[in-house]
């Protein structure tokens, strides 16, 4: 299972240094995947693989088959969880020392592929996306089973990136990664737990997104030239703002997003529609008590803005093939 889009020499080197620590989770009625992450015998996985279990066993690369009965660390944020395994005798991955993938980096994810088969899987990153103050993680262009959670991803030179997580959004199923980063401080908690703690872990329910759906008559009357305009403020805005509130300054991020609101009311008057929806955008803010809040209601208002205009613009699109003239072979 490898797409090839980089060197296939790097694939290979990749898949060499990754497939020793690959892990399968055998649990009563279900598999999963994780990895070792540290020589001393700490396995990764997503705390939803594992929430619940009762029992776990472990087959390593290296055909060791082992019984897990203590847990490390569980983070319900970021849906992860560290097992202890009773070996010292295991490969552990390398991580990337906080390199952080830019959209359209390549990206590899060891899985199994069966019968005792690995597979490796090259994708990209899709998006950056901030999820709050203390969750960004990459959402790539792959889908993954959704058996396929806690499988590892690495960059070009073979070193973890993240953990692969199966998610879904706006109902369709997309593979996240989530950054390596947030898998250190868990790798160095102290002591360790019976494995019935997983017995009450769930992974915590993410920010409640509040992005409204927009008919494409809301931009009915409005130039072509004009929506992409307002279309490219609200993606400028953005590659400013997140950034901003990913180093934990949500003011920054607002007052960029209230800047580009307030510019786009006064300059569009061309289209209605879209003003109509940031000025609800900014009264939302209006009933908020802090700029984290508000910083949020801005980003669902451009969100909900950018999926309308993504559709309008696809229309007017289709719609001009329609119409235009047909010309014939003679």
């Amino acid at each position: 299972m490898l797409t090839v889009d980089t060197d296939l020499t790097t694939a290979r080197a990749v898949a060499a240094r990754a497939a020793p620590s690959l892990a399968i989770l055998e649990m009563p009625s279900r598999q999963g995947v994780g990895f070792v992450a540290a020589p001393h015998g700490l396995l990764v996985t997503n705390l939803h693989v594992v929430a619940g279990a009762e029992e776990i066993h472990v087959l390593l690369a290296d055909e060791q088959l082992l019984r897990v009965e203590q847990v490390v660390a569980l983070d319900e944020k970021r849906d992860l969880a560290v097992l202890k395994l009773p070996t010292h005798d295991v490969e552990a991955l390398r991580f990337d020392g906080g390199a952080s993938p830019s959209e359209g980096d390549a990206l590899f994810i060891l899985l199994p592929a069966g019968g005792g088969m690995l597979g490796l899987m090259e994708t990209r990153v899709h998006a950056v996306q901030v999820l709050d103050e203390s969750l960004t993680f990459f959402e790539l262009e792959a889908s993954l089973p959704e058996d396929a959670s806690g499988s590892p991803v690495m960059d070009a030179m073979g070193a973890l990136v993240g953990v692969a997580t199966c998610a879904f959004a706006d109902g369709r199923p997309v593979t996240i990664v989530i950054p390596s980063r947030y898998v250190v401080p868990l790798l160095e908690q102290p002591g360790t737990q019976p494995l019935s703690a997983l017995a009450v872990a769930r992974p915590a329910a993410s920010r409640e997104r509040q992005v409204p759906t927009h008919p494409l008559s809301l931009l009915e009357g409005c130039a072509t030239d004009g929506v992409e305009e307002i279309a490219l403020a609200i993606m400028e805005a953005i590659q400013l703002g997140a950034p901003a509130y990913n180093r934990g300054d949500p003011e920054a991020c607002y007052r960029i997003y209230k800047r580009t609101t307030e510019r786009l009311l006064l300059e569009r008057s061309d289209c209605p529609g879209a003003q109509f929806a940031l000025r609800e955008g900014l009264q939302r803010c209006a009933r908020l008590d802090s700029a984290d809040a508000c910083a949020w209601a801005l980003r669902d208002t451009f969100d909900g803005l950018l999926q309308v205009i993504d559709r309008w613009l696809q229309a007017q699109a289709a719609f001009a093939r329609i119409s235009a003239p047909k010309t014939y072979l003679q």
